[in-house]
């Protein structure tokens, strides 16, 4: 059997398809197998870490991956560790004193003192409280707890806790913003009571200061409700000092016209006057009977009778005198009577009593002022008293430690997130 050349052409195009067709279904298995494989390889998760996904890890990837594994340690493993080494080892322990008070009047009556914690609702003693907070978080207060105690030593210890402790050598500004930091005072502004806290190294010291503060707040409070008193008490004395001068320039004025006249006391002259008149007029009657009895006997040339009439003159002649120096006469040769004097006197003692009761008025308005300025006006009623703490309540060490370690850990993760956002938006 014979081929033809077209025969032959026909077999080897047959060849040629059935290759192609193997070749084909080659190719197309090799690709389904790939297929799958990547399948396989998008099923599995991918950490975020390895950058986009692909056979091959790119170098950028590489560097995100060490980028994100050092911050790790340096914002959160790093702050963890060293926070919980010094809150472990070299955190000192710190000492709290609580003390709270009420800021009370002295003026308060009986009745009000009985009426118990509900007395104290007043907003005169919210804005006491408030001075009070203010006081004792200034550096008033420091200045004047510096004459009895060394705070830069109370404050300053020398343990290692040299975050907490005071720099001995710091300023006065320095103390001040410390102090702050270790005194809290809150004050109830419808109440007016007031909670006040200390924190020291020592438990000595933190009560030992707390009793002082609240001693110096009530010494303040004094004095400020104190100034409208000393205002009273400078006038009182005041007018005290003119009473007393008008009372001396009385008795001096009394002294001077009783040394003129020669009058101590006009009843008292005018009562001897008139027993002098009383007698002198007894005297002439007893006289004039004698003369009227020497007339009836037609004795009227008998010595005695002359001698009587003389001696009744006389006694006219001193009537007629004390009655001038009493009442003043027509015949009255006296300057003056005993009733101008009496006058002149009388007007004398007057002004010395009315200087003298001006003087027991002001005498006695500058013992109430005195006594007003002496007395306490405000009390710091301390219903919880300082104690002495027998544990130490700061540093608190777990929750300062838990407080650190999330800070660090949400700072870590807030990082990390932009770090993600940073890698997906940037063109490579």
């Amino acid at each position: 059997m014979r081929w033809g050349v077209s025969d032959v052409v026909v077999q080897s195009e047959r060849a040629e398809e059935v290759d192609v067709g193997q070749r084909a279904q080659r190719v197309a298995k090799a690709i389904s197998i790939e297929l799958r494989r990547a399948a396989r390889k998008a099923r599995v998760v991918t950490p975020v870490v390895a950058g986009g996904s692909g056979f091959q890890a790119r170098r950028i990837d590489k560097i995100f991956r060490n980028l994100v594994l050092y911050s790790f340690f340096v914002i959160f493993v790093g702050p963890s560790v060293l926070s919980g080494a010094y809150l472990s080892f070299f955190a000192a322990d710190q000492f709290v004193s609580e003390a709270r008070f009420a800021i009370r009047s002295g003026d308060s009556s009986p009745l009000e003192s009985l009426a118990g914690l509900s007395s104290m609702i007043d907003t005169g003693a919210a804005r006491d409280g408030l001075i009070v907070a203010d006081y004792v978080e200034s550096s008033a207060m420091i200045d004047v707890l510096s004459k009895d105690y060394d705070l830069r030593a109370i404050f300053g210890p020398g343990t290692w806790d040299l975050w907490a402790e005071l720099d001995p050598k710091g300023s006065a500004e320095d103390l001040l913003d410390y102090w702050k930091s270790q005194v809290s005072i809150s004050v109830d502004r419808v109440s007016g009571l007031v909670t006040l806290k200390l924190r020291t190294f020592s438990p000595d010291d933190s009560r030992s200061l707390i009793t002082a503060i609240i001693d110096h707040s009530e010494e303040m409070v004094n004095k400020l409700t104190r100034r409208n008193e000393s205002d009273s008490l400078m006038q009182a004395q005041q007018e005290l000092e003119r009473s007393k001068r008008g009372l001396e320039l009385a008795v001096s004025a009394l002294r001077d016209a009783r040394s003129k006249l020669g009058i101590l006391d006009v009843s008292v002259a005018a009562k001897v006057y008139g027993d002098v008149l009383s007698e002198l007029r007894l005297e002439q009657t007893k006289v004039e009977q004698q003369i009227l009895a020497l007339r009836n006997t037609n004795s009227q040339r008998a010595p005695q009778l002359v001698q009587f009439r003389a001696r009744s003159r006389a006694i006219q002649d001193q009537i007629a005198y004390y009655q001038g120096l009493m009442a003043g006469g027509d015949g009255a040769v006296v300057e003056k009577t005993l009733a101008e004097n009496a006058k002149l006197l009388s007007q004398n003692e007057m002004d010395q009593k009315i200087a003298q009761s001006e003087y027991t008025l002001a005498m006695t308005a500058f013992e109430r002022a005195r006594i007003a300025a002496e007395r306490q006006r405000s009390y710091l009623q301390t219903y919880i008293s300082p104690t002495k703490a027998e544990e130490s309540l700061y540093p608190r060490r777990l929750l300062t430690w838990i407080v650190i370690s999330v800070a660090a850990l949400i700072g870590w993760a807030a990082f990390f997130g932009m770090a993600i956002l940073v890698r997906d938006n940037t063109a490579t």
